[in-house]
């Protein structure tokens, strides 16, 4: 489909950009914070830093960026650290000593990363308790490890049980025996564990979590634990863990939407990088690019995923042009060879394309249809539909607005409507302290102004 856009690859790619020097250059803005990132980092070799952001806003492509740039000393300040190659995503329902014993394979797996990046063979106790991690099965096996002090001086000796018996203070001195051969043996400051999606946690789920790593895993030597997850994040943790909150390094780095203007740099950025000529123009509009940038508030991903999704519609349409010409121009041919149905294909897609972009009008109409597809996919029911309605319009809600829906109780409103709503990625919510409010979200707020939530009649 690119190729008849004039790309090599698609210029909305919607994964995060990752700990890699090729993804460097397309990283927008965020000087403030990085700055902040590096200064919270280096006032320790160890500590809980908390980066949090609405979903979709780059929290993830910042912190990788930033984590190779201090693992590779192109800061200008900061330590240096050992990268995360893998975040460690947080599970609903998940048991803790399950989550804990993924961080320790996160870790091992940036380590063995590390050393096959730079011919260096793996550290003799990261390489022990990499097989140990691999038999957490009922066949594992128990091992003895050496915990190396400062400087490379003996430390002490722990035995582990096998994984799958093992307790935090097992996992504990397992990690710590890992983060000591990095400084030691790697010649690292410290290393990173980052625990992503924490929104996926109900309160005390959070807040079992953090007293169970409060005085265990957050307190190993030369690890920074980064715990990701949605704004509010640092306030939520302090009223439900004062004591970890203490612990924190400031309180907490904040990832805003970007402004529109460094949105047009990203787009910029990325066409020069993936179009197949110099000088070759996005697909899209800047228009388009506003609409589908105000109703996602700033959300980076919403605004490629929906642009991909245009284009291909684009595409999905010039494709029934052609054959349906090719049908009433040949109507006895079964078939066209491939190569004429490019050159039909790239001559109708020029033709449509308006200086080389497809027209905002005609992207809008293509994106209602999208939206609609997808709304109808929800088969949310008409109850559900005027709730969005009624958030669209007053822009805002919180639980406690339950009167204002016409509901019972406030209990009735969170859990049958906005707490399934946000899981179907309809509403975005902001965390203030205990509060919690929610808006309308990306395809949510599409419908909304294209007034898809009420029937045609209303």
């Amino acid at each position: 489909m690119w190729d008849s856009l004039g790309f090599r690859e698609s210029p909305y790619n919607t994964s995060p950009l990752r700990a890699r020097a090729e993804d460097l250059d397309l990283l927008v803005g965020r000087s403030t914070e990085a700055t902040d990132l590096c200064t919270q980092l280096g006032t320790s070799t160890n500590g809980i830093l908390v980066l949090s952001g609405s979903p979709g806003v780059g929290k993830t492509s910042f912190f990788n960026v930033q984590q190779y740039k201090l693992e590779n000393g192109l800061t200008d300040f900061g330590p240096k650290l050992l990268s995360a190659r893998q975040l460690c995503p947080v599970q609903p329902k998940e048991e803790l000593r399950t989550l804990a014993l993924r961080a320790l394979d996160s870790l091992i797996r940036s380590v063995d990363a590390w050393c096959i990046q730079n011919a260096r063979k793996l550290p003799p106790e990261t390489e022990k308790l990499n097989k140990w991690l691999a038999g957490a099965g009922n066949s594992g096996f128990s091992i003895g490890i050496s915990i190396l002090g400062c400087g490379g001086s003996f430390g002490r000796s722990s035995q582990l049980p096998k994984a799958a018996d093992a307790s935090f203070e097992s996992i504990s001195d397992a990690l710590s025996a890992v983060t000591a051969e990095i400084v030691e043996v790697l010649g690292f400051e410290s290393a990173v564990i980052a625990l992503d999606n924490l929104e996926n946690l109900e309160e005390e789920e959070l807040g079992a979590m953090l007293i169970s790593f409060r005085d265990t895993l957050f307190s190993i030597p030369n690890l920074w634990w980064v715990l990701i997850g949605q704004s509010g994040l640092g306030s939520l943790i302090q009223s439900l863990d004062p004591r970890v909150f203490e612990r924190m390094t400031g309180s907490g780095i904040e990832i805003k939407p970007i402004e529109l203007e460094e949105l047009d740099q990203a787009i910029a950025l990325r066409v020069a990088k993936f179009h197949r000529s110099n000088g070759g123009k996005s697909p899209l509009a800047s228009e388009t690019y506003r609409r589908l940038f105000e109703a996602s508030y700033g959300e980076m991903r919403f605004v490629f995923k929906y642009s991909n999704s245009i284009c291909a519609k684009f595409v999905e349409r010039m494709r029934t042009v052609v054959l349906k010409s090719h049908n009433e121009t040949n109507p006895n041919s079964q078939e066209t060879s491939k190569k004429v149905f490019e050159r039909a294909l790239d001559k109708v897609i020029g033709e449509m394309m308006i200086d080389d972009q497809i027209d905002h009008r005609s992207a809008i109409n293509h994106l209602r249809d999208i939206v609609e597809g997808e709304l109808k996919g929800l088969f949310l029911k008409p109850k559900e539909r005027a709730v969005l309605q009624g958030i669209g319009k007053a822009e805002k809600a919180r639980a406690s607005d339950f009167k204002a829906f016409s509901l019972k109780t406030m209990q009735e409103f969170s859990g049958n409507y906005l707490t399934k709503l946000y899981g179907q990625k309809l509403l975005t919510r902001q965390q203030e302290g205990r509060a919690v409010i929610y808006r309308l979200r990306g395809i949510a707020q599409l419908s909304y102004t294209f007034g898809l939530l009420v029937p045609a009649s209303e």
